[in-house]
């Protein structure tokens, strides 16, 4: 069964069947002490989960897409082609700094030497995100470790918001949604995002998590955007007061615009045991 829970007015409308669906997880990383799915996320998760053996509060809407993503998933599992030298959804394993780690390899072409993996997401992609990057690699490690040849890894974007309507008005517009994005595999790139990911959550699991960083919580930087009285665009979003002060025009405002830490806010299941949330709450608050 799952460990999230659904703390949210609403939820009871939904049917039966989606109900059951959203609350049945069935994510199982193998018979290791960290997946790379976890990694790659911030070791404090990897506290709070396993020392405080807290469940996380998830908001339904965010989790739809994740069970969406499973079921594409499985609809690509079912039609890969072994006798074409593909291998769909294998799990695979290897120890490092004496700790058995896995990871689940969404496809290996055996001809192209290629390791691919699928993300259902929002947004128009034009380059792997950092963390993508990191699991394609890992991935690309994992695989050749178990007797897969590998030149080259990549990531699938299905794109959930792409409009056809929009793709045959402007041709600047992504024309398909999807979009695969490749790139070199880089053994020593892999090997080292292993070694420290490890470490780290290593010391999470003996109570020692480091902070999440700006980009583990993506936060946003504060910016000063210059207004029309009344208007609802901004003309221009600098950096820093001092950048708005020089180019505010008479007839202008400036805007404040607070940093945001949106994965904190809205895709963390465990922000309400966080001490770092709570306190950079408090601080906020102190501020105001």
């Amino acid at each position: 069964m799952s460990d999230k829970t659904f703390q949210y007015a609403g939820i009871e409308s939904f049917p039966l069947p989606l109900q059951r669906a959203l609350t049945n997880d069935v994510y199982n990383k193998g018979d290791c002490d960290f997946s790379v799915t976890q990694l790659i996320g911030p070791p404090q998760k990897t506290y709070l989960k396993q020392n405080l053996n807290e469940e996380e509060v998830v908001h339904p809407y965010n989790h739809i897409y994740s069970m969406l993503g499973t079921a594409v998933h499985n609809i690509l599992e079912n039609n890969a082609d072994p006798e074409a030298g593909e291998t769909a959804e294998v799990r695979l394993y290897m120890d490092i700094h004496g700790h058995r780690v896995s990871g689940q390899i969404d496809l290996h072409m055996k001809d192209e030497k290629f390791v691919n993996d699928w993300k259902f997401t929002g947004g128009h992609q034009t380059e792997m995100k950092v963390d993508h990057h990191k699991q394609a690699q890992m991935n690309g490690l994992l695989a050749q470790e178990n007797g897969y040849e590998v030149e080259v890894v990549g990531i699938t974007y299905i794109q959930r918001d792409w409009s056809i309507m929009r793709a045959h008005s402007d041709p600047n517009y992504p024309q398909s949604p999807i979009n695969t994005i490749v790139v070199d595999y880089d053994r020593e790139f892999a090997i080292a995002e292993f070694s420290r990911s490890v470490l780290e959550h290593s010391a999470a699991l003996k109570g020692s998590p480091r902070p999440c960083t700006k980009d583990e919580k993506w936060q946003s930087e504060t910016s000063y955007a210059l207004m029309k009285a009344g208007g609802k665009r901004a003309s221009k979003v600098c950096a820093t007061r001092e950048e708005a002060e020089t180019l505010r025009k008479p007839d202008q405002i400036i805007e404040e615009r607070e940093q945001v830490a949106t994965y904190c806010e809205y895709f963390c299941g465990l922000r309400h045991v966080c001490p770092q949330y709570k306190r950079e709450q408090l601080r906020k608050m102190s501020m105001d």
